[in-house]
């Protein structure tokens, strides 16, 4: 992992510096509170942690082909 530090208005470029794929702009800084500007191509998929978690569980739940359920239960 690489850990850097920006002030704000900064960037951090991700790919080739001649053509990136993207970059990540610290917006705004008030206090604890840190905006962040991410510029990437419509193509690339950006989500805050809790989003992407919630994209793979429901990505598993359309895996599940059935259920089995304890005997006497209805359903």
């Amino acid at each position: 992992m690489l850990v850097i530090t920006r002030r704000e208005g900064e960037e951090v470029v991700i790919g080739d510096p001649a053509a990136p794929l993207g970059i990540v702009r610290i917006a705004t800084i008030k206090g604890d509170r840190v905006r962040i500007a991410f510029e990437f191509p419509r193509e690339v998929s950006v989500h805050r942690r809790e989003v992407a978690d919630q994209i793979l569980q429901d990505q598993d739940k359309k895996n599940v082909i059935g259920q089995i359920r304890p005997a006497g239960e209805s359903g």
